[in-house]
């Protein structure tokens, strides 16, 4: 019996800290070129569409932000559907063209 215990507690240890992550753990598992679905799976569905635009040049292009508790906000940026750039607002315009 006192196995079994150790057992649910391991397992509830184990739930309880993988629900935690940061969002700056979430997004050491993107990568450019993911799918937005792809890019929901890891980061949530805790989202809002910022900004969108059809543009000749770059095509269809889509902003989301993620609110976050540790690093501020998190924008996210699709390109035709594909992730092709993200980073908190901070540390975005710093990144050249």
């Amino acid at each position: 019996m006192t196995s079994l215990k150790l057992a649910l507690a391991s397992l509830s240890a184990v739930a309880l800290l993988s629900s935690c992550s940061t969002m700056s753990d979430k997004t050491q598992g993107l990568s450019l070129g993911m799918s937005k679905e792809q890019v929901i799976k890891v980061l949530g569905k805790d989202f809002q569409t910022v900004g969108a635009r059809d543009s000749s040049v770059h095509g269809k292009v889509e902003v989301v932000r993620y609110k976050t508790d540790d690093d501020g906000d998190l924008l996210v940026y699709f390109r035709e559907g594909r992730l092709v750039q993200w980073g908190d607002t901070s540390e975005l315009a710093n990144i050249p063209e």
